[in-house]
């Protein structure tokens, strides 16, 4: 299987000038696979000719802004561009909390978003060819 991988940002705790925060995509030829959403994602995304409308899986690694703040603009741009299919959210303890939040304060997402709360290691997905892996880490 192919794989083609687009580092989206690269930057520290926050973005710089020439860096965004943290976010890459893993293109498997079937769907996208995001690891984490920080500042600037989307714009990122544009750039890197990366549609919103794709089958994706977002992988939030820890509830850090930057690695997550990127997550309400990026699910609010999907419901202006009218997305229907399904994204999934997987990340830690507290994410649901945290999309719910931002969810009704801008009202949306306006299509599903099926989030998965990991709080134990191991695969959490897998599809022929590939397989995500959840291990602790201390940061």
């Amino acid at each position: 299987m192919d794989m083609r991988i687009t580092f989206l940002g690269t930057s520290g705790s926050m973005p710089s000038k020439d860096r965004g925060a943290s976010g890459v995509v893993v293109r498997t030829g079937r769907e996208l696979l995001m690891f984490d959403c920080g500042e600037g994602t989307q714009r990122q995304m544009v750039k890197a000719g990366i549609g919103f409308q794709r089958a994706m899986r977002i992988f939030i690694t820890h509830l850090h802004g930057d690695h997550v703040l990127g997550l309400p603009g990026l699910l609010q741009s999907m419901s202006l561009l009218r997305r229907e299919n399904e994204l999934h959210v997987y990340g830690p303890a507290g994410l649901i909390k945290f999309v719910q939040a931002f969810s009704e304060s801008l009202g949306g997402p306006l299509f599903p978003v099926i989030l998965y709360e990991v709080v134990e290691p191991g695969v959490i997905h897998e599809e022929k060819g590939y397989r995500v892996e959840t291990v602790k880490a201390v940061h």
